[in-house]
């Protein structure tokens, strides 16, 4: 008797192909521009939930169809951490060099992020950066102008040294807006 068995996904971002990421980077690009992969699916490849700048939240299947889901099935415990669209393109850009590195090298015992990487003091201090800068988007977004998005990458490098969000923000309104 022959059982055929799917293969389920392992919950490491960086397994997944970039045929897959690049359709949900589509979808990223169309609907949200954070994206986060639930890890209670059957299939290879993960449903995932994209959220708009608004909180607005879309589920997708597998497939890349709308789906209708429980707010749970993407609560912390049944998903991955929140990826930016700007980490996915890495993610995309990079595929298939995680796997042959980490065949070659010797496992140890480490914090990993849930991209499958050795979390660093850099990384998580960009992590830290890109949670503050989150959070007082989210805070201001009613008050702030829309193409201030645009200027991400100069906020995170005025935070990186040493401005708070705050600062970082009106340094970027005051020079552009």
């Amino acid at each position: 008797m022959n059982i055929k068995r799917s293969k389920r996904w392992n919950g490491e971002i960086a397994s997944l192909t970039p045929e897959y990421l690049k359709e949900v980077a589509g979808r990223m690009e169309s609907y949200g521009d954070r994206v986060r992969f639930a890890l209670n699916g059957t299939g290879a490849e993960p449903e995932y939930q994209v959220i708009n700048a608004f909180e607005k939240k879309m589920a997708f299947d597998s497939r890349h169809h709308l789906l209708r889901t429980e707010e749970e099935a993407f609560s912390d415990v049944n998903a991955t951490r929140i990826l930016s669209l700007e980490q996915v393109r890495n993610l995309i850009a990079h595929a298939g060099t995680h796997a042959a590195g980490a065949a070659r090298t010797v496992r140890k015992s480490s914090v990993r992020s849930a991209a499958g990487k050795p979390v660093t003091a850099a990384r998580k201090m960009e992590e830290n950066i890109d949670a503050l800068k989150y959070a007082y988007f989210k805070e201001h977004s009613a008050t702030l102008p829309e193409e201030i998005k645009a200027y991400s990458q100069e906020i995170t490098q005025l935070m990186k040294t040493g401005l708070s969000a705050e600062e970082a923000f009106n340094r970027i309104l005051a020079e552009h807006f």
